[in-house]
């Protein structure tokens, strides 16, 4: 994973504001945007969002950060991550039966109470008392099933991307690799390429003193393209598990 390629034709920027070209470059795109940065800001997410909902093709490879500067990281890839709910139908099926035994014998031990009620205040006998059993017998067979019901299995979750994206975990979360993603590159349409220091933050690509460079450079974007698309697909860096995040980032009732 690396890569070197020498004398190619390019502009060159340095100081605040380094990403104003970058960003008109991105909403620009016409077919996809591919991204490189270790830190993301909230309003950046939703303009990728909003991308894809262009039908643009996007990939994203960010960081897993110990500290987000905006304190937003998971709540970031949360829009990221779909929940995908799948249904039991056999498993409601026999919730559906469960619910209807529960409210049937419901009745009739209210019923039986009822019957033993007026039976006792005619009779005025003590030993009706004894009649109580088998009625809290069946309120306990009704607790049951409630309890059974209340703990039925009907949905079973998993997680996917809204667009293709890898976090890598960062050395001070991964005892697998001392590697952090520590480059910023964009490549648009796969025509043109930026690198340099700014991140895909507001603060990176407006506020801050940052150094870039823009290419539209055959070679040099080709080679560009095939250094992202190894780390994308083939990388061996330790990454963040899509399922494991999904199951924390959303509630999973079980029905």
């Amino acid at each position: 994973m690396g890569m070197f390629y020498n004398g190619a034709n390019c502009d060159i920027y340095i100081g605040k504001g380094a990403g104003k070209k970058l960003l008109s470059d991105i909403r620009n795109a016409r077919k996809s945007i591919k991204i490189v940065s270790p830190y993301l800001s909230p309003f950046l997410i939703t303009e990728l969002i909003k991308f894809r909902k262009r039908n643009l093709d996007i990939e994203l490879i960010t960081t897993d950060n110990i500290e987000d500067f905006y304190g937003n990281y998971d709540k970031n890839i949360h829009k990221l991550i779909n929940q995908n709910v799948e249904t039991d139908e056999i498993a409601v099926e026999k919730r559906e039966k469960w619910k209807t035994i529960s409210k049937i014998l419901t009745y009739i031990a209210f019923g039986l109470l009822t019957i033993l009620i007026g039976i006792t205040y005619y009779v005025k006998n003590i030993k009706m008392i004894f009649g109580l059993i088998p009625i809290i017998i069946l309120f306990l067979i009704v607790k049951l099933y409630k309890n059974k019901i209340k703990n039925k299995q009907i949905y079973s979750y998993w997680y996917s991307q809204l667009f293709p994206f890898k976090v890598y975990m960062s050395p001070d979360k991964s005892d697998q690799s001392d590697t952090f993603i520590h480059s910023k590159i964009y490549l648009i349409d796969d025509q043109i390429a930026y690198l340099g220091s700014l991140n895909f933050t507001s603060n990176g690509t407006k506020n801050n003193y940052e150094s870039r460079i823009r290419t539209e450079d055959p070679n040099a974007i080709q080679e560009i393209k095939d250094e992202i698309y190894q780390l994308m697909n083939h990388s061996h860096l330790p990454e963040r598990d899509i399922q494991l995040w999904g199951k924390q980032l959303y509630k999973e009732p079980i029905n």
